[in-house]
């Protein structure tokens, strides 16, 4: 789902707030440019037979071309990246390398189901951030590997609504609404959330916050309840706390663990 869409739908968002405000307000300028500017966002590829995903950037489904220009995730490129190496011969193992703050909902318990049924062994990695969904993602690998400086986790669900009333008041300005139906149109701007449509809002939060740590816990079944709160972890505490497998020094070393394994 595009950025902006996402946010006017006040989907549930699974992203590092200051992150993705900034992203959807660079968004305004030219592809061209970008290219340009930034050159080409990571491709799939394989090396050394391990089949390389990206998770970069922001992550959203069905992205327009200038957010991917300026470096977002599209969970459909990367989930079709994915059934790809499945069926390829020449590919033994699945690397997911993460640098992401998380993002939208859409798409991403889909894709972290791919990782899980992967028919070779998978294997995720950060040396940057692995959060939110990212994490939901990446958590889905039979093994991650980050170094220690690397942010992992935040495993929690927000959704925002932006009340505007007082303003429009102090500006001599009011909302009359005509609908049917409880919850249509709540949150318009000039509108309070009633008690029912807080209620609903909080409960999808919830549901999808359920499914995000019983996803985690279904591969990563040691993190206690406690390190699912919407914090994250730098590299040594998430090992501790069960996040990832292991820390790593650098990308050099981690490549060796998968080969390691791989070899056993």
């Amino acid at each position: 789902m595009r950025f902006a869409t996402a946010l006017l739908r006040h989907e549930p968002l699974l992203i590092e707030p200051r992150l993705l405000t900034s992203f959807v307000e660079r968004c305004g300028w030219y592809q061209e440019a970008m290219a340009e500017i930034y050159g080409e966002p990571p491709k799939p590829r394989v090396e050394d037979g391990i089949g390389i995903v990206p998770i970069c950037g922001p992550i959203g489904q069905g992205l327009m071309p200038i957010e991917k220009m300026w470096g977002a995730c599209d969970v459909l490129d990367a989930a079709a990246a994915v059934e790809d190496f499945a069926q390829d011969n020449k590919v033994k193992a699945l690397l997911l390398e993460i640098d992401s703050p998380g993002g939208t909902l859409s798409g991403v318990p889909e894709l972290g189901e791919l990782v899980a049924e992967f028919p070779k062994p998978t294997f995720a990695y950060t040396q940057g951030m692995a959060c939110s969904a990212a994490y939901w993602i990446g958590s889905r690998a039979d093994s991650i590997f980050c170094t220690p400086s690397a942010d992992v986790g935040s495993i929690g669900v927000f959704t925002a609504w932006l009340n505007v009333t007082k303003w429009m008041e102090l500006n001599g300005l009011f909302t009359e609404m005509v609908k049917a139906g409880t919850y249509k149109a709540m949150g318009y701007p000039g509108t309070d959330l009633t008690d029912e449509q807080r209620a609903l809002i909080q409960a999808r939060v919830d549901q999808v916050h359920v499914m995000f740590k019983d996803a985690v816990t279904r591969k990563r079944r040691f993190v206690d309840p406690g390190s699912m709160e919407g914090q994250s972890f730098y590299g040594g505490e998430a090992a501790q706390r069960g996040l990832v497998t292991a820390t790593v020094p650098n990308r050099a070393a981690m490549l060796a663990r998968i080969a390691q394994a791989a070899a056993g």
